[in-house]
């Protein structure tokens, strides 16, 4: 998958992550409603790709952490609620990371107003 299409499809606006707290952080992102991603699931309704939720959190583990990642596993996933971009397009991620040796293991979820709408937990492996 490209970066380039990852990064058109959402901004990263803000995160307390830092080196010290790199176990439990938050990033908040905004979501590009006029991206072509979201039109390809209904007509006329546009709905936010599992997909590219999951490709979020592998794009800003990449970027916090500095490695590469591959994702081995997805354990849960659960899409709580549909996500439309011209309705809700900021979201706050919440993330538990634990490194053990070259595998990630993440828990993330996308939440906007004390509502959840993605749940994800899963293992990353680390590639050179």
């Amino acid at each position: 998958m490209s970066e380039q299409l990852s990064e058109k499809f959402y901004t990263e606006i803000s995160s307390n992550y830092t080196s010290e707290q790199n176990e439990t952080f938050s990033s908040v992102i905004e979501l590009n409603p006029k991206h072509k991603v979201y039109a390809g699931h209904f007509p006329h309704i546009s709905i936010a790709p599992g997909v590219f939720l999951i490709q979020t959190v592998r794009d800003i583990l990449v970027e916090k952490l500095n490695k590469k990642l591959i994702l081995t596993e997805g354990s849960n996933i659960k899409f709580v609620a549909v996500i439309n971009p011209n309705e809700t397009k900021d979201f706050q991620i919440d993330f538990t990371v634990k490194q053990i040796d070259d595998i990630i293991d993440v828990s993330a979820n996308y939440t906007n107003m004390g509502n959840s709408f993605t749940k994800f937990k899963g293992k990353f492996k680390i590639v050179q």
